[in-house]
């Protein structure tokens, strides 16, 4: 309820936030924690892009998993020119999130490392239509800097954050993940 009431104060006082540093400067004007900007966005975002996502053909929907929710000893999973292709070995959340978004009839899953190959995979299929909307599983920072790149390409994206960050073995909340790839179905 925090994170609400701080974006109805600075709604409230018509701060700007368009961008990641507009919010940052909003939320020191109003003398808030400079460190809630990108969740701050990504939830402004997240709100603004719900609908427009929920009209996307699942099928044109992509899904951006990051690697740190891998079981790095356990993991079968292989690299490949667009990140990890999970096996389904049942060692991590990365493969009941991938089966429940093929039963929706998702098909488009990005196991990824960084935002580096984020940027490669959107730079190649965003221009072939290929991907029309995104979900990003990630944490604050990462889920920030994606949205705000697809924000330009007008790609509506939802954001699901890790609830322990780091770069191995994070968690997400699966039941999050599993509304959001719902939307509009």
């Amino acid at each position: 309820m925090k994170m609400e009431r701080i974006i109805a104060k600075l709604a409230s006082v018509g701060a700007d936030l368009s961008t990641r540093s507009a919010v940052r400067i909003a939320l020191s004007i109003i003398s808030e924690d400079e460190e809630l900007t990108d969740q701050i966005y990504v939830e402004i975002k997240n709100k603004a892009y719900r609908d427009d996502f929920a009209k996307v053909p699942v099928e044109k929907r992509a899904v951006f998993i990051p690697q740190c929710l891998r079981n790095i000893k356990e993991c079968e999973a292989e690299f490949s020119e667009y990140g990890w292709v999970c096996k389904k070995c049942e060692k991590c959340v990365i493969g009941e999130i991938i089966e429940y978004g093929e039963s929706l009839g998702y098909r488009q899953f990005y196991i990824v490392p960084g935002g580096s190959l984020v940027k490669k995979i959107l730079k190649e299929k965003v221009p072939k239509g290929e991907i029309q909307g995104a979900i990003g599983i990630a944490c604050w920072p990462e889920l920030a800097e994606t949205a705000e790149k697809l924000s330009m390409l007008k790609i509506p994206m939802l954001g699901v954050p890790l609830l322990r960050v780091g770069c191995i073995n994070t968690i997400v909340d699966v039941e999050r993940v599993k509304e959001v790839l719902k939307l509009g179905l």
